[in-house]
């Protein structure tokens, strides 16, 4: 396990939400389903880096299921769009941690999967949070 990388995750994660909330882009309906819709092309990139052509199908299967929760988050109103996002980011963290089960992306960095990984857990815990505080104030 790459610590440096698994802890500079976590101080990425941290200004990304607090960023998010000093520009108000917490409260935008789109913000944080782009961001999980661009997650997919990091891999992208990763598989031109690293002249693995062949890996970018499989890839695409992958990201598939992230843009269609990213787009799907739209329609939602706020409770129900963070939860959905939550889910989301939580999946991809996980499926960046054990991205090498399922294929080898030869362009993929060796430190990616604990960066990533971290950075999405703790934005999905994040959002379950805004979504349990929104529950909070309709009850």
């Amino acid at each position: 396990m790459n610590i440096l990388a698994f802890f500079t995750g976590i101080s990425i994660a941290i200004l990304v939400i607090l960023h998010f909330k000093k520009t108000r882009l917490e409260s935008s309906k789109f913000a944080y389903s782009l961001l999980l819709l661009t997650f997919p092309f990091y891999y992208f990139a990763f598989a031109v880096y690293g002249n693995d052509y062949t890996v970018i199908p499989l890839e695409f299967l992958g990201g598939l299921v992230f843009f269609i929760i990213a787009v799907l988050s739209l329609k939602f109103n706020d409770f129900y769009k963070f939860n959905f996002l939550a889910f989301g980011y939580i999946l991809h963290g996980i499926y960046d941690i054990n991205h090498n089960m399922f294929f080898i992306n030869a362009g993929t960095p060796v430190w990616w999967p604990e960066f990533c990984g971290i950075i999405d857990i703790i934005l999905g815990l994040y959002l379950l949070t805004l979504a349990f505080r929104l529950r909070v104030r309709i009850v």
